[in-house]
């Protein structure tokens, strides 16, 4: 079933306090769980996310470390983030994701002055349209976690969208399915 307005619970720059349509069943929610004590660090999962969201990203520097690339950006939106440490002389690696959130009440929603620039759906994912950004940054410090990034191409703002596109006709986001462990 295709995302409708009837599936917005919230969108940006509205007083909150229209209620949101209701002609559908409850949804269902969605989360991903990410078990860093499972992952290998292969990094299959940014390399999908780049795939079906046809996004290439600047090829970065060596910065000493694993990470490549170094941050989010506006063509990375999820990065695997890896840090060196030393364990009963042994070299380990502690490995965090960093993206989107989707949080339940999100302050780059809250912040964004551009009317329905940013939704949020009944199933938690909380997606950014780009054809209503003005690119003002108000989402970006908005944010609790820095991860939503301008792109200096369009001066638009852009995130992870948990690829709604897949959600919406039932399957797992592209990182979920291409994931090894």
């Amino acid at each position: 079933m295709a995302m409708q307005s009837q599936d917005i619970i919230r969108k940006s720059a509205t007083n909150g306090f229209t209620p949101a349509p209701r002609a559908r069943d409850h949804q269902e929610e969605v989360a991903k769980l990410i078990d860093v004590t499972t992952c290998i660090g292969c990094k299959a999962c940014q390399v999908a996310c780049s795939e079906w969201n046809d996004i290439r990203d600047e090829v970065g520097h060596n910065v000493g470390v694993y990470d490549n690339p170094a941050d989010l950006t506006a063509k990375s939106w999820t990065v695997m983030r890896f840090s060196e440490v030393e364990e009963n002389g042994k070299l380990e690696w502690l490995i965090r994701k960093d993206g989107c959130m989707h949080c339940a009440d999100p302050g780059c929603l809250k912040a964004c002055p551009s009317e329905g620039a940013i939704i949020q759906y009944a199933n938690g994912i909380v997606d950014f349209q780009s054809e209503h950004c003005i690119g003002c940054g108000y989402c970006i410090a908005g944010c609790p976690f820095d991860v939503p990034r301008m792109n200096k191409d369009d001066n638009r703002v852009y995130k992870c969208t948990l690829c709604v596109d897949r959600v919406d006709v039932g399957q797992e986001p592209a990182c979920v399915k291409t994931c090894p462990t």
